[in-house]
């Protein structure tokens, strides 16, 4: 119980330190378990984060529903780095923009992503996602 009570000690003194909302803090955290599902390739752990009418738009144009959006990650184990996000919350709702590095074997593409979540009940899910390329420079 202690434990439990330190930690959540902590966890409310660094989002009041971070200037971070419970909802920011929250949002967050279901980011940074998608990306871990993704990299892992956790079809059970997508499915609960991705929302039953998610759009998943690649920077190639490709559109994903959830059914193909979870299959693809869980085959190719997304490998990418997620740089720079900010967050911010609306009501029920809340966008994350973000630089990522794709990793590739031909070369590391370097895109924007945008990314809307809802919250259904307590969970945050997410229901929109949409990368593009950043043009060489």
């Amino acid at each position: 119980m202690k434990k439990l009570l330190l930690t959540t000690i902590v966890l409310g003194l660094s989002v009041a330190a971070s200037g971070e909302t419970s909802d920011e803090a929250a949002v967050r955290a279901a980011h940074e378990a998608f990306v871990n599902a993704a990299k892992a390739g956790d079809g059970a752990a997508l499915n609960k984060l991705l929302a039953d009418g998610v759009q998943y738009s690649h920077s190639n144009t490709k559109l994903e529903n959830k059914q193909e959006a979870v299959a693809a990650l869980v085959k190719s184990k997304g490998n990418f780095v997620v740089h720079s996000q900010t967050i911010h919350v609306y009501g029920k709702a809340a966008t994350i923009r973000a630089k990522v590095t794709a990793k590739n074997p031909a070369g590391d593409i370097p895109l924007t992503m945008l990314q809307v979540w809802v919250k259904n009940g307590n969970q945050w899910q997410m229901i929109e996602r949409h990368t593009t390329r950043i043009p060489a420079q």
